[in-house]
């Protein structure tokens, strides 16, 4: 059955392909055409929910300290035991938001390994005691796999972008 919801999504993959397909132009420079090369800062979507997930320049390596040089304020280290292949993680905040930043060996190993915890964490509930009585809320609202990391964003993906832009 075909619903409005399955509707909206075939239109909005149609959209990005166009978008894609028509940013990827050809200037006739040389090249075979079996190059493919994404800009460096881009923000590229790698979930079905754009305003979710992203990802942007996966040529770079970054260390936590870089992260605490563009402003990002360290809080404190957690235990890597549950985040296969991961070389640390640590949680902070930026422009008073949290952030939790998980460093990778490899943008590759990010994108792959990372980010399935990523995808979990958005799941993750805890019980606040906020107010009159406790309620579930989510831990994070989105993540971004910036080159080796991955930055688990408290709201949305712009809370990790302001802080990766400040990156250089």
């Amino acid at each position: 059955m075909i619903t409005l919801k399955s509707i909206s999504a075939m239109m909005l993959a149609l959209l990005l392909v166009s978008a894609v397909s028509w940013s990827c132009g050809s200037d006739n420079d040389g090249a075979t055409g079996d190059e493919s090369q994404v800009e460096e800062n881009a923000i590229v979507t790698i979930g079905d929910r754009a305003d979710l997930r992203a990802s942007t320049r996966p040529s770079s390596i970054f260390s936590i300290d870089d992260f605490i040089s563009a402003g990002w304020k360290k809080s404190r280290d957690f235990s890597i035991q549950t985040l296969p292949q991961a070389e640390s993680a640590s949680f902070g905040f930026y422009n008073r938001k949290d952030i939790e930043i998980r460093i990778y060996p490899s943008h590759e190993i990010a994108m792959n390994v990372g980010r399935e915890s990523a995808e979990a964490a958005l799941e993750t509930e805890k019980l606040s005691g906020r107010g009159a009585g406790f309620s579930a809320v989510t831990l994070y609202g989105a993540y971004v796999v910036a080159g080796n990391t991955v930055m688990l964003c408290e709201l949305s993906i712009q809370d990790c972008t302001g802080l990766i832009d400040q990156m250089e």
